[in-house]
């Protein structure tokens, strides 16, 4: 049987009696990087008929099917007609290959595949696979890939927890540096306050005096006696108000004079002050 390959065809090797639909399915979905350039995918589709999915997978755009044929029936006989099949595409030139299996057997076709020139191929199997199989390829794909969905899916919670965590962070931040901008605030309006209130005291206090000193400077200055030139040798008394009332009435009395009554009285004080 020939098969129509060239450089630009990738060929998938497909072990059906190994490889449950949905690995396979995973493969076409890692094939799509390498189009448009035609995917060629081989297996024995014959020998699971009861898989109603197989026309419509070989409807699909982009992918060629084939059927094998094995020369002998046996354990090994998928294994051998994939191995027919794998020569055929490497003689015409296919050097881009997708093998699907756990089987460590197919070993010996990546080293066919890589005996003249190299070809690249990629390993998809279970995690059941030895070291020796994964080392045969260029690459090797786990299915199912739970494991790297859980690391990426843990990945992006832990990454959203931290997102979240800076987030609130942040908010709590804004939130301080808003308290600190409001407390600053009401402390300088307080202190302008203040110092309104202490400027509105003060003009008070200088309103309330500006009153009392203009009453001082209305009051009316204390009336001073006139000063009067006298004769030298006069001698002037200043009598109490009550003394000068008794003199007056004593005055009237006698039928004198103020100066005489004074000069009297004097005279009489002086003579007793002699006698003593």
């Amino acid at each position: 049987m020939t098969l129509d390959s060239s450089n630009e065809v990738v060929a998938i090797l497909y072990d059906i009696e190994n490889a449950p639909f949905e690995m396979l399915n995973y493969t076409l979905g890692k094939a799509r990087r390498y189009q448009p350039c035609r995917t060629i995918v081989v297996s024995d589709w014959e020998a699971r008929p009861e898989q109603k999915r197989w026309e419509k997978l070989m409807r699909r755009p982009g992918f060629t099917f084939r059927q094998i044929s094995r020369t002998y029936q046996g354990k090994n006989s998928l294994d051998s007609a994939i191995y027919d099949s794998a020569k055929l595409l490497y003689d015409e030139g296919v050097r881009r290959f997708f093998i699907i299996t756990t089987d460590s057997d197919f070993v010996r076709i990546a080293e066919y595949l890589n005996s003249d020139t190299p070809s690249y191929i990629i390993g998809v199997g279970t995690k059941q696979a030895s070291e020796t199989l994964r080392n045969a390829y260029d690459e090797f794909f786990v299915y199912p890939p739970e494991e790297k969905e859980k690391k990426t899916a843990r990945k992006t919670k832990v990454a959203a927890a931290k997102e979240s965590e800076a987030k609130q962070e942040k908010t709590v931040k804004a939130a301080v540096k808003e308290s600190k901008a409001a407390k600053s605030a009401k402390t300088t309006k307080t202190a302008k306050a203040a110092k309104t209130d202490k400027a509105a005291e003060v003009e008070k206090a200088e309103k309330t005096a500006k009153p009392v000193k203009s009453a001082k400077a209305a009051r009316p200055a204390k009336k001073q006696s006139p000063v009067v030139n006298l004769p030298e040798g006069t001698l002037t008394v200043n009598l109490p108000r009550t003394l000068r009332q008794s003199l007056q009435e004593r005055q009237t009395a006698e039928g004198v004079s103020m100066d005489e009554l004074v000069t009297y009285l004097l005279m009489r004080g002086m003579a007793r002050w002699v006698e003593d």
